[in-house]
């Protein structure tokens, strides 16, 4: 995932008898010394096909209705919603959003209680003589923002099924078989990873299948949709699936299309084999639906500006796609055994994710740059905002980039931290760049130009050819297929890199590439690009904050920065500079004048019902990170983001 919370394990005493016997511990299969066990479950296929059937019309009020039919046996048994959803490395299923649960069987109400240790699990008795439950709730889904991700629109939606079901414990998500029906509003179309066997007017019937793949293949539907075939003629194919607030948002630029088969050419020369049967990328064009990156073996979910297609959009997001595609081949394909779980239930391990989704964000920017998704100063542009954030990071002083990677259980409300620079967030993804561009030129120095990260992923990531069972690995596994590319220390060298604390960001790799990082008064491209699109004013590397650019509310303040010695805080409002109204344009002429004068600048800021004015002494002028290259050195970033033939 890019961009966005309890241990449960099943009790022997709430599984059916019969089942005690065909117990199994299922832990992941390579170096499961250093794994922990995973969870129980019955190593037997769950008896029966659960009928699923959701009504997606309500479109209006946002409301998906569910209707479900469970085979069953007479005795106790536990229902779960799923909790732990792959991809979003937090507890994160939105109980909060299941309503209206009723359960019955030969046509009587059937009580059901909560767990009182696991919110996410129902207990109920089955009576003698039921075969089946009749099963029926809600998923209501946000009517705004402030609710959470809002997936519905009158134009679009997607269908995530992790949301839309219960399952019965202590099965193996890979036992337990569905077969769902979805009905769309009148004349929508879709996209999705799901085999199609028919319709009956509004409602499409989809092959049956794992719980597993289910959950891994949603929907996206809408009223203006469009089908783009990214790889004509391929054994394998690859499909962009839009829909879109408005049909004049489909209509692809030629060069754009063009970049995006680009993608998918260039993914086939890192990585070699597809691990798919076919691939889909969903892809939501809208600012009513919430912007979201979510992966997937055959597919992902990608939420984003209205004008992508058409050009009218941010560069700095095109990323997205490259980094879900990577998916398919880490994460999906290959993945970490302690992020591999039995169902949705357990939780994850998120040891590994500096691999999972830190190189997958490493070969997002280097496929966007090599599809020509990003021109290359694009690309420098990103990566010296990257290695500038990470610069003044001033967390890195306390919380390594390891421990970052528990982030989305620690920020169990997702809500907006008061000082990120110090508390640190998602770190592992885009400081996984700097520390994964540092093992790519590390390779290229030692082999004398003959490897590189290339290699490695093509011999760890790559070799499958279809839709298999995710192959598991540990760090050793790691430590091991970058020793058969390079022999070197890789593991102390990783480790030393993950484990530290600084100070300053991880720049060894961006030097051996023969490029180092420099501040001037000139805007950073992609600093503007992502300011100009959140509508906010970037001083973070002089004065050490940026400020709302309607009312001046203060957005970040960099722990330790001249903003912050000045006791400025986030969500302060700046009134006034030296004495006049606050404007981005005045703010950047005060400190212009102050690099060659010694008066402080003056602010005036309001704080609640309380105004103040504070003064910043600072000198140094405007500064935006660039690149630069360092004299008589080889440019390793043309080698690296070059396009492959």
């Amino acid at each position: 995932m890019r961009a966005s919370s309890g241990n449960h394990v099943v009790s022997m005493s709430k599984l059916p008898a019969l089942l005690l016997s065909s117990l199994l511990l299922v832990i992941g299969v390579a170096h499961a010394d250093e794994l922990r066990p995973q969870a129980v479950v019955a190593d037997v296929d769950y008896p029966g096909t659960l009928q699923l059937s959701v009504d997606a019309t309500d479109i209006a009020r946002r409301i998906y209705q569910v209707r479900e039919r469970i085979p069953v046996r007479a005795g106790p048994l536990k229902l779960w919603y799923p909790q732990w959803i792959p991809g979003n490395h937090a507890a994160t299923g939105p109980i909060n959003q299941f309503a209206g649960l009723v359960i019955s069987g030969n046509g009587q109400r059937i009580p059901w209680r909560r767990d009182p240790l696991d919110v996410y699990a129902f207990e109920l008795e089955v009576p003698a003589g039921v075969d089946t439950l009749e099963i029926e709730f809600q998923s209501l889904s946000p009517t705004a923002a402030d609710q959470g991700r809002v997936a519905m629109t009158t134009e679009l939606m997607s269908v995530q099924w992790s949301r839309l079901l219960l399952y019965p414990a202590g099965y193996d998500a890979r036992r337990i078989r569905f077969q769902p029906n979805l009905r769309l509003p009148t004349d929508w179309q879709f996209g999705s990873a799901l085999e199609r066997t028919g319709s009956d007017g509004d409602t499409i019937r989809f092959q049956p299948l794992a719980l597993v793949d289910l959950v891994d293949s949603p929907v996206y539907a809408g009223r203006y949709f469009k089908r783009f075939d990214l790889d004509p003629g391929a054994k394998v194919p690859v499909h962009l699936d839009v829909v879109a607030d408005a049909p004049e948002l489909l209509e692809a630029k030629p060069e754009i299309l063009q970049a995006h088969r680009a993608l998918v050419k260039q993914a086939d020369r890192v990585f070699g084999t597809r691990p798919f049967a076919h691939y889909d990328f969903l892809l939501a064009l809208s600012d009513q639906f919430s912007g979201i990156g979510l992966e997937h073996h055959q597919s992902s979910e990608n939420g984003t500006f209205p004008g992508y297609l058409t050009g009218d959009a941010p560069f700095t997001d095109n990323y997205l796609l490259p980094h879900e595609y990577t998916h398919s081949w880490n994460g999906k394909s290959v993945r970490p055994a302690t992020l591999w779980t039995p169902h949705y239930n357990t939780p994850m391990q998120n040891d590994l994710l500096w691999v999972y989704e830190g190189q997958t964000e490493f070969w997002a920017w280097v496929l966007a740059a090599r599809a020509g998704l990003y021109t290359p100063q694009q690309a420098r542009e990103v990566l010296a905002a990257t290695a500038a954030t990470f610069e003044h990071r001033a967390g890195r002083g306390w919380r390594d980039l390891q421990d970052t990677v528990y982030q989305g259980i620690v920020d169990f409300n997702d809500a907006p931290q008061a000082w990120e620079s110090w508390q640190r967030g998602y770190d592992f993804y885009d400081e996984g760049i700097l520390v994964w561009l540092d093992v790519d030129t590390r390779l290229d120095e030692l082999s004398k130009g003959k490897r590189s990260l290339d290699d490695f992923a093509r011999g760890f990531f790559g070799g499958y050819e279809g839709k298999l069972e995710a192959r598991r690995y540990g760090f050793g596994d790691v430590i091991g297929a970058l020793e058969k590319v390079q022999a070197h220390d890789w593991a102390g060298y990783l480790r030393e890199r993950i484990d530290s604390h600084g100070p300053g960001a991880p720049l060894d790799g961006l030097a051996r590439a023969g490029w180092k990082l420099v501040y001037t008064d000139t805007p950073n491209l992609a600093i503007a690009d992502a300011a100009s699109d959140g509508e906010y004013d970037d001083f973070r590397f002089s004065l050490g904050l940026s400020i709302a650019s309607d009312e001046g509310k203060v957005n970040e303040v960099l722990w330790g920065g001249p903003a912050y010695r000045a006791g400025i805080a986030k969500d302060m409002q700046v009134v006034a500079v030296n004495g006049i109204a606050y404007k981005a344009e005045r703010l950047g002429r005060a400190i212009g004048a102050a690099k060659s004068g010694k008066q402080a600048i003056e602010l005036l800021l309001r704080q609640g019902e309380s105004y103040r004015s504070v003064r910043i002494d600072y000198h140094e002028g405007l500064r935006y990170p660039h690149l630069e290259r360092i004299n008589g050195t080889a440019d390793g970033l043309q080698r690296l983001l070059a396009p492959r033939r």
